[in-house]
């Protein structure tokens, strides 16, 4: 939401010298055009020196990511405007950064990811050995998918889940409902919940059950009971497979010896069944290397 700007004497002093800042003023043709549809005349801007050079400065900081620290208004965008006694002034709102980032906050259910990973984008991931993870994401999003999950198996450090984290968070800044939880975690918290508060138990089921993307991560090493096989993880799964949601693992393990280690005290049908439905709903495994590429880890600009 946009702030208006009353007084402008809670600018104090600008960062740019009056000396020369007159000529700056008159030679950019885009803060001049700015300032004539709001009849502005030229006549007219000594006297609002320290508001332009605090605007410029602003400017010049939302667009050149070197100048970002030394924004007068960090995280917000200034706008020109008229106040209500007809002098000039201006208005602060979000910029498109700050607005990427509440978008995230807003829009993930859960994040069990690093915090230094909150800036990645599908851009800032590359390598070629992603090539046939980014490959099998895409097909999830075509209108004729009918098979919308992604099983990626690689060993610990390969960068699965860091890709994935990188997916997400461009979903979850378009707007889109997204999850990336840590299995052995968040299983174990729905069992303790489920036991001491069934209604927020039923609560974080639905959301889980319900959101557009979610990546389980780390899939397979969670604790495994007949109670989190039977009353969390085949619910969770059936109900996402019956709605057709967007569904990526990331393991260390086959889909085999995920039914192996779901097979608990030799119930080898109801392990079997946690396997086939991620069979059912994937082309095939993915199975990602651990490369020599440099991952770029900062947000493409």
């Amino acid at each position: 939401m946009e702030t208006f700007v009353k007084d402008r004497k809670e600018i104090k002093g600008a960062s740019k010298k009056d000396n020369g800042l007159h000529d700056e003023i008159l030679n950019d043709r885009r803060l001049m055009n700015e300032l004539h549809a709001l009849d502005i005349d030229d006549s007219e801007i000594d006297k609002y020196l320290p508001l332009l050079a605090t605007y410029l400065d602003q400017r010049d900081a939302e667009e050149d990511p070197k100048k970002k620290e030394e924004a007068p208004y960090p995280g917000l965008t200034m706008k020109l405007c008229i106040d209500d006694s007809g002098k000039l002034s201006y208005t602060l709102g979000p910029n498109e950064e700050t607005k990427r980032k509440e978008a995230l906050e807003k829009n993930y259910i859960f994040r069990d990811f690093p915090e230094e990973w909150k800036d990645l984008n599908g851009k800032s991931v590359k390598g070629e050995r992603y090539k046939k993870l980014r490959t099998a994401l895409a097909k999830t999003f075509t209108k004729t998918c009918t098979k919308p999950w992604v099983f990626v198996k690689g060993d610990s450090g390969c960068g699965k889940s860091y890709y994935l984290a990188a997916v997400l968070n461009g979903l979850a800044a378009d707007g889109e409902s997204v999850c990336f939880i840590n299995g052995a975690k968040r299983f174990d918290e729905l069992k303790a919940l489920a036991i001491k508060n069934r209604q927020e138990f039923d609560k974080i089921m639905a959301s889980l059950e319900g959101c557009g993307t979610m990546v389980i991560d780390d899939f397979g090493n969670e604790f495994k009971s007949e109670y989190i096989r039977d009353q969390i993880v085949l619910p969770l799964l059936a109900e996402r497979s019956r709605a057709g949601l967007r569904t990526y693992f990331t393991s260390q393990y086959t889909l085999d010896e995920i039914k192996q280690l779901y097979s608990l005290h030799k119930s080898y049908i109801e392990g079997s069944r946690v396997s086939k439905l991620i069979e059912k709903n994937i082309d095939k495994v993915v199975i990602l290397e651990a490369g020599l590429e440099t991952v770029a880890q900062k947000r493409s600009k």
